[in-house]
């Protein structure tokens, strides 16, 4: 499939018809279908000699193509095909009446997201279940075009990427309903947030990845949970639908004392439990129960200057539906941190900040080795198209790999470390290489 960029211009006819520089006709003649968005229209193909780079549509076509006003156009031709201004939707939340942040502290990386896309050939929507016509397949978004948002319209993209930022706006009504609505005409990836306890089953069921994951108990009864204390006397107990550390819960057996002390957020302080008695401590602390979570041991992590770490790693598909890793880095966590969350205190850094090359490289290819495995396990047996996972994995004393947990919705604090900000463009870019495989799958 050959791509073009050109100039574009509107012109006054009734006719469905594109035409274009003569150098280039020989790759357009056989065209007689053309596609933006979810709209297809069949058009007539003619030629001209005015210039190389400017493509003339007729002002009947860009109306029932529902475009904007553009001053410049990318298009794939796949034979009898003209793919015209290949469009990723993002879909997300959080919008504001700011006109430079219109998407609160995420503008910074929509706006490099955007960017990355047009050197691809894209352009990039971002919306909210506000900016949806689905009357007239029309969405009402956020552009980012000459160094500033504005709102344009656009007929409905065929590849929209889930990016809302929450599971309580995930399960809001109208976000519920428009996904549903859009979903009957177009392609989503990474929609939906990951439940850790269906991570987690699937993994366990695939005997090639199985060894990756710590015994895990799901629903677990306050007698499971004292047995499991007792006997590897460190415990993490985390909601199923948790995301970013929220909900955690850290319980350790102090053997010297019988005590069990019980770490946990409040809002963004940390607290410090500590019970005689260990029915008391899960009255407390669960008083509804502890359905809707699962146990696991705690991992006795290797550490780096005697603080335990563990490594984020994101995975994403590329243009060939492939599996590639992009990002590799270790988290430390804060000083009497529960977790290594960045803003609970914790703190990025490279493999090479931490290791020499040959550790370096051995901890890159070991990760790599398991997220690959992993990501390409969970992309047979999800529903729906996946472009990427974020995961967090830890390296136990034996040097035995362990994930944590997958994310199907990544954040974006790796970009606060200087390396990564110099990569972001490379990272950002495979959102639109997978957007480019799902596009040229479009069944005519």
């Amino acid at each position: 499939m050959e791509s073009y960029h050109f100039y574009v211009k509107t012109y006054t006819s009734q006719k469905m018809r594109i035409i274009v520089p003569k150098e280039v006709y020989p790759a357009f003649h056989h065209v007689k279908t053309i596609w933006c968005g979810v709209e297809s229209k069949e058009i007539e193909v003619m030629t001209h000699q005015k210039d190389e780079d400017t493509l003339y549509l007729s002002s009947q076509l860009h109306t029932e193509l529902k475009l904007p006003n553009l001053t410049t156009v990318s298009c794939s031709v796949d034979e009898e095909r003209l793919l015209l201004q290949p469009l990723l939707g993002i879909f997300t939340a959080g919008f504001t009446d700011n006109a430079t942040s219109p998407i609160g502290d995420r503008t910074s990386i929509f706006e490099a997201m955007a960017l990355t896309g047009q050197s691809y050939g894209f352009e990039t929507i971002v919306f909210g279940y506000q900016h949806v016509n689905t009357e007239n397949e029309t969405i009402d978004g956020y552009v980012f075009h000459n160094g500033a948002w504005e709102r344009q319209t656009y007929p409905i993209p065929y590849v929209i990427y889930d990016r809302i930022p929450n599971r309580k706006i995930e399960h809001h009504p109208l976000v519920i309903q428009t996904r549903k609505k859009l979903q009957q005409k177009t392609i989503w990836f990474n929609s939906g947030f990951f439940n850790k306890w269906r991570i987690y089953d699937k993994l366990k069921r695939t005997y090639q990845v199985s060894h990756f994951l710590p015994s895990t108990t799901l629903h677990p009864s306050p007698e499971r949970v004292l047995e499991m204390l007792q006997h590897e006397k460190k415990l993490y107990i985390k909601p199923i639908h948790g995301s970013k550390g929220t909900g955690i819960k850290r319980c350790r057996l102090r053997e010297e004392t019988g005590e069990i002390e019980c770490q946990y957020y409040e809002g963004e302080k940390l607290v410090h439990q500590r019970y005689q008695d260990g029915q008391n401590m899960l009255k407390q602390q669960f008083p509804n129960g502890l359905y809707g979570y699962i146990v696991q041991p705690e991992i006795d992590l290797k550490t780096k200057r005697s603080t335990p770490m563990d490594y984020r790693v994101h995975t994403n598909k590329n243009e060939k539906n492939e599996w590639v890793v992009t990002a590799i880095c270790t988290k430390f966590a804060g000083k009497g941190s529960l977790t290594t969350h960045v803003r609970r205190g914790g703190s990025l850094h490279t493999l090479d900040e931490l290791f020499d090359d040959r550790e370096s490289q051995r901890v890159y290819t070991q990760l790599e080795r398991s997220a690959l495995e992993i990501s390409q396990v969970l992309d047979r047996t999800l529903k729906g198209p996946l472009g990427e996972i974020g995961f967090d994995f830890g390296i136990d004393q034996e040097g035995q790999v362990w994930m944590f947990e997958a994310n199907s919705k990544p954040g974006y604090v790796l970009y606060d470390h200087p390396t990564f900000q110099r990569e972001q463009n490379v990272i950002l870019s495979y959102p639109y290489r997978y957007a480019k495989y799902l596009y040229h799958q479009r069944q005519p």
